[in-house]
């Protein structure tokens, strides 16, 4: 399987998870959604509240999230209303909230639409951030 599968079929086939990702630890994005654009300030910023928690807020695509829960392998966010001319990324207008989980290499970012339910998202990016442990990623 590839990387761009494991975002493609393996976070987005469910209909959960509208943007998804996977990144190296040291950087540079190994597979992506269309949508997702995460740049190299905010894969580093990730990665540094993700090594010395608590976070209060992230940044993924340049779209703002508030933390409700932050540890050294998973981040729990929910959208905040940023005054960005991206529509997506207000409150509301598209995104509910990202999961963020560090593996031993990689970080996995999934952001999601209101609808969808955290838990139901958490459980997912759980399972493949499990597996890729297992497998030394």
């Amino acid at each position: 399987m590839s990387w761009q599968d494991f975002v493609d079929k393996g976070l987005l086939e469910g209909g959960i998870i509208r943007e998804a990702a996977i990144f190296g630890i040291d950087g540079g994005i190994w597979a992506q959604s269309a949508g997702c654009n995460i740049s190299e300030d905010e894969q580093r910023a990730i990665v540094d509240g993700l090594n010395d928690p608590p976070l209060r807020e992230i940044r993924v695509g340049g779209r703002k999230y508030r933390c409700t829960m932050s540890s050294l392998d998973v981040i729990l966010s929910k959208s905040a209303l940023v005054v960005e001319s991206d529509d997506r990324s207000r409150s509301g207008g598209g995104v509910g909230g990202c999961i963020i989980k560090k593996t031993n290499q990689a970080v996995i970012v999934a952001e999601y639409p209101p609808k969808s339910s955290e838990m139901d998202v958490l459980a997912g990016v759980e399972q493949l951030g499990n597996y890729l442990i297992r497998n030394n990623y």
